[in-house]
């Protein structure tokens, strides 16, 4: 039984099918860095911060990526 909107237009994130979530979270994770380059202010403690909080993004997104996958196939599966 599949959980959440699969077709149409939907904001809330939580209300998602797993497929919808983790094709929203590869678009969040490819716009991310640019995103925070973006917010970046030129200097050089503010680019060592960046540094970390881009590489926690990229973790983050991909375990989320990784888990909503795993979810989706598994539903497939069903």
């Amino acid at each position: 039984m599949k959980n959440g909107v699969d077709k149409g237009f939907c904001v809330a994130y939580y209300a998602l099918s797993y497929r919808r979530k983790f094709i929203r979270t590869l678009w969040v994770l490819a716009f991310s860095p640019l995103l925070l380059l973006l917010h970046q202010i030129p200097t050089a403690h503010s680019f060592i911060s960046y540094l970390w909080i881009f590489f926690f993004t990229v973790v983050v997104g991909v375990a989320q990526a990784t888990y909503n996958y795993k979810k989706w196939k598994q539903e497939e599966g069903e």
